[in-house]
């Protein structure tokens, strides 16, 4: 007797599978970017200029001056002058007497 069984069949067949490889992905994006660049400031300022008015100059020199002053001129003289003397005065007074006898 023969019996029939069903074998399980394998088929090969080569199927291209495309591989997968990581790659980084570079995305561009618009970056605004606000830069301070200094400016060039002008300023006005009022600057007073002190005004030159010219004047006369008067110049002091030294001199030397030589003056002749009188001098008072001291003389000598002679003067006699009285000495005084002390004398003891003698006073006479005149006495009445009485005598009787």
């Amino acid at each position: 007797q023969v019996v029939e069984v069903p074998v399980p069949m394998v088929q090969e067949e080569i199927v291209h599978v495309p591989k997968i490889i990581p790659q980084e992905r570079v995305q561009q994006q618009p970056v605004e970017v606000i830069q301070e660049v200094p400016v060039p400031m002008v300023q006005e300022e009022v600057v007073h200029v002190p005004k030159i008015i010219p004047q006369e100059r008067i110049q002091q020199q030294m001199i030397e001056q030589i003056v002749e002053v009188p001098i008072p001129m001291t003389q000598e003289e002679i003067v006699h002058v009285p000495t005084v003397v002390q004398q003891a005065r003698t006073h006479h007074i005149e006495v009445e007497q009485v005598v009787e006898v």
